[in-house]
């Protein structure tokens, strides 16, 4: 069964297209084992990445976390449950969902996340200025 990376979002908070599309495309890629080249793309140069409490500063660092993420991990499948703009036209996000894990041990494991997202469009493209995921990384183990 193939999964979906649709959320629901506010009704009349008039989300762009594009915008939700970069939010669908950016856990997709989360997803993907193999994304380490793409995945820093996604944030703007100096961007700010704070995953639990590790804190990331531009694309060399975010990239370093990323290869952390799939460290002890064989595969992980994001759901975002829902996106709530700031207000309308926002470019300033709240989100939350769950994510599924299975560790190169064997073992699996799920942990529900929120975040917060400050995206920037650059050049007709929506990449992460600020992202912060708050989760509990000891349910990873």
């Amino acid at each position: 069964m193939s999964h979906s990376y649709t959320f629901d979002y506010p009704s009349g908070s008039a989300m762009q297209p594009e915008v939700i599309r970069f939010f669908q495309d950016f856990y997709q890629l989360s997803d993907t084992p193999d994304g380490d080249d793409l995945y820093p793309t996604r944030f703007t140069e100096d961007a700010t990445f704070i995953l639990a409490s590790r804190v990331s500063r531009g694309r060399a660092e975010i990239l370093e976390t990323r290869k952390g993420m799939w460290a002890t991990v064989s595969a992980r499948r994001h759901t975002v449950h829902k996106v709530f703009p700031f207000g309308k036209d926002s470019n300033e996000f709240m989100l939350h969902g769950v994510v599924n894990y299975t560790f190169k041990t064997g073992g699996q494991g799920t942990a529900d996340w929120a975040g917060k997202a400050v995206l920037e469009e650059q050049d007709g493209v929506w990449r992460f200025k600020f992202y912060q995921v708050y989760l509990d990384t000891g349910s990873q183990k």
